[in-house]
């Protein structure tokens, strides 16, 4: 049992892969193999397809193709969210495209994530954990806000990003580099303050024109001679700005 108690948090999922491409279809299933987080896989070759197994099976995630014959992966989608009104279980949903231009419409549809082809092993399997608390939230009954999160474009299409995975940002130049708790990082193509205006108030601290970091994830700061360092959990230290410096304020430790 998962430390909240909670068995469905722990057990594998059940995954309907719908892809109306043999060669994308088996891929995808080659790599929810290697997840210990799934259980059944059923795959499908068409949004019909696909619209009578959620009905019939209700599987837990669905990995939806977006241009396909007949039905497509936005309408599948959209009928599968429909049913919610009539209290059918309704699975979460997770595009796999070769489009980057459908990442909207799936934003508008709340969509778990929007994966570009060819998916690759970590893209999937940071899709599935967050398939997974979403799940895990809704059969709680959790009335609370769902956790905060950014959609962000980065090199491998459009994904959603919870802010509490973030740990610190980084400026690059005209990108922003967001480096998250698990190691893995996003480069962003977006303004730092319109991304600092994007986080949830309260939880980040920017302590550099180039660096904001999230507070929870704050060890210490510590003066090195003039230079007053931010020193995270993680172990990273960034430089304090000096027009930041008073934002500190009383939590800088002379060393």
């Amino acid at each position: 049992m998962s430390a909240n108690g909670d068995p469905a948090a722990c057990s594998p999922i059940h995954v309907l892969v719908v892809d109306d491409e043999p060669l994308a279809r088996n891929r995808l299933r080659a790599l929810c193999q290697r997840l210990d987080s799934v259980g059944l896989i059923d795959l499908c070759d068409s949004g019909e397809e696909a619209c009578q197994k959620v009905r019939d099976h209700g599987p837990d995630l669905v990995l939806l193709d977006v241009d396909m014959p007949g039905l497509s992966g936005l309408e599948v989608a959209d009928m599968i969210r429909s049913n919610a009104a009539a209290g059918d279980k309704v699975p979460e949903i997770v595009f796999t495209t070769a489009h980057s231009s459908y990442a909207a419409q799936a934003f508008r549809l709340d969509a778990a994530d929007y994966l570009l082809k060819p998916v690759k092993q970590a893209q999937l399997e940071e899709a599935v954990a967050r398939a997974r608390e979403r799940l895990r939230i809704r059969r709680q009954g959790d009335t609370a806000q769902p956790p905060p999160y950014l959609w962000v474009q980065d090199g491998a299409g459009s994904v959603q990003i919870l802010c509490r995975d973030i740990a610190y940002i980084l400026a690059e130049r005209d990108y922003m580099r967001l480096c998250l708790t698990s190691g893995l990082s996003r480069l962003v193509h977006e303004p730092m303050h319109v991304l600092e205006d994007r986080l949830p108030s309260g939880d980040f601290l920017r302590i550099h024109r180039s660096t904001i970091v999230r507070k929870a994830g704050i060890r210490e700061f510590r003066r090195d001679g003039r230079q007053v360092l931010c020193v995270l959990q993680c172990g990273a230290e960034f430089p304090v700005g000096p027009s930041y410096k008073n934002k500190i304020g009383q939590n800088i430790r002379t060393r």
